[in-house]
């Protein structure tokens, strides 16, 4: 192909002055983020943060063939909707459902590890793209990956990576049209239906909030370019009578639905005082945590505010929604009175690649090319360094203080019982997650324990520590074969019963 042949860039890839980065960079940056990502929930559990109750949904799928309302472990409605279920459900039959004994952990972590990339790819093109240099790549990612709770989300069993990249998809979309002054076309419209239509049936409407108020402040402060910013009602209107129809289903069918999903889920959120469902929390809590979590991110897009040919930036349409999309949506969900860190993760996309979008500003006299590639690699640098003892740190920890005994535990008890499940049962002790390291979908009572092992096929049974006086002399020919004593961070000890021979 000669010169005349090839298509012009529709970027810059290069700041004036500024030094070539190492080529290792990129490959390095990427390898130490995959490896945070997966390090940092080991060893795998399901017995924090809600993720049992997530891991259920789609093991209830599989098990029960319940695949439009779900149940949690303790048999109550689940309160999301079923798209991250059935998205496991998938990949556990890709990846050989019950021939394979990793199917299940590995169906519940992958979904959010592949979005995760997905996010790191958007931002990497886009970082480079918005600073107009090879820098940007890396500070965006950097930004969004090397941090305190990255890593953790990444590889949790909960939707908050799912529904990031959803919110994010539809945010960059906008993105597009407003860096491209185009209107949006049928295809744009669709692509902006699907990324609404996937965060409804995440987590509901939630990407209402993180979207809208941006696109009104958009709407405000940028007359010329507001036109290609607003794709019309209908990929946000039908995105959100289809989730309607799913909530008018459930309420139908069951009133519990309506209590805990509609009163206790939503409603709830925006309760405050003693009798609040969930925990309300004073507005700057979001804000707070950031300046303190999101190092040194955080202090960085602070000081960068500061600076006046900065904030001229703003002018320009493509900044501008940026701004307006994370500072809109970081403002709105702190009016929300409950409030938990993990759930603004959708925010911080938008403010990633807001830093990569400054730096062909710095690179001026008062702040000369060089000087604004240091000062980038030293962030990335001391993220790098401080995530990563953060990770390793919590690993050590986590390893230390036995936190995958109950999943030990639930292996003991399945290899004993033959990989039969009816042979095994489990009385509740609050730990969610032994149901499905036991693969059972339901917990026994004590008063089903004992009739079950007096006149049925079960031979094993776990009970928690508080049933030892209560439950275990009323069972017949029961011998102990495993305590496993307090553990950090779990409800209860529990013991491993046989039922032996009369």
């Amino acid at each position: 192909m000669n010169s005349a042949e090839k298509p012009a860039e529709p970027e810059s890839t290069h700041v004036q002055g500024l030094p070539a980065l190492p080529r290792w960079l990129g490959p390095a940056l990427c390898a130490l983020i995959a490896v945070l990502f997966v390090v940092r929930n080991l060893p795998w559990h399901l017995d924090d943060y809600d993720q049992a109750k997530q891991a259920f949904v789609s093991f209830e799928m599989v098990e029960t063939g319940q695949w439009i309302f779900q149940h949690t472990p303790s048999g109550k409605i689940a309160t999301k909707p079923p798209l991250a279920g059935w998205i496991s459900a998938g990949a556990y039959n890709l990846l050989g459902g019950s021939l394979n004994t990793l199917a299940w952990p590995l169906a519940w972590r992958i979904p959010s590890l592949l979005v995760a990339a997905f996010l790191l790819r958007a931002l990497w093109t886009l970082g480079n793209s918005l600073a107009g240099t090879r820098l940007g790549g890396p500070v965006a990612v950097a930004a969004f990956a090397l941090t305190v709770f990255t890593p953790r989300l990444a590889s949790l069993v909960r939707t908050d990576m799912l529904l990031t990249a959803s919110i994010t998809a539809a945010g960059l979309l906008v993105l597009q049209q407003v860096r491209a002054q185009s209107p949006w076309s049928p295809r744009a419209r669709w692509g902006l239906f699907a990324s609404i239509l996937a965060s409804m049936l995440l987590k509901g409407p939630i990407a209402f909030a993180f979207l809208l108020p941006g696109l009104a402040a958009f709407a405000l402060f940028s007359k010329d370019s507001r036109r290609f910013a607003w794709p019309g009602f209908l990929p946000w209107i039908a995105p959100l009578l289809l989730f309607l129809l799913w909530a008018g289903i459930g309420i139908a069918i069951s009133p519990e639905f309506y209590e805990q999903v509609v009163l206790r889920e939503f409603l709830g959120r925006f309760q405050t005082g003693e009798n609040a469902v969930h925990q309300p929390r004073n507005p700057f809590f979001y804000v707070g945590l950031l300046l303190l979590r999101w190092q040194p991110w955080g202090l960085l897009l602070a000081c960068l505010c500061a600076l006046p040919e900065i904030r001229r930036r703003f002018r320009e349409p493509a900044v501008l929604w940026l701004a307006c999309w994370g500072f809109g949506g970081l403002l709105f969900m702190s009016l929300i009175p409950s409030k938990r860190f993990d759930r603004i993760l959708p925010a911080i996309p938008p403010l990633c690649l807001l830093l990569s979008a400054w730096i062909p500003t710095m690179g001026n006299s008062r702040f000369p090319a060089k000087t604004v590639q240091r000062l980038a690699l030293s962030a990335v640098g001391a993220a790098a360094l401080f995530s990563s003892a953060y990770a390793i740190s919590k690993a050590i920890w986590a390893y230390s203080n036995h936190q995958s005994a109950l999943v030990d535990l639930g292996k003991k008890a399945l290899a004993l019982a033959a990989n039969s499940p009816a042979q095994l049962g489990v009385v509740r002790g609050g730990d969610e997650g032994l149901l499905l390291y036991t693969r059972q979908t339901r917990f026994l009572s004590e008063d089903t324990a004992r009739k079950a092992w007096s006149e049925g096929p079960l031979r094993f049974l776990i009970v928690p520590e508080k049933s030892k006086k209560t439950l275990v002399p009323t069972l017949p020919n029961a011998r102990q074969i495993l305590q496993t004593g307090k553990i950090e961070g779990k409800a209860s000890a529990y013991l491993l019963l046989e039922k032996t021979a009369p």
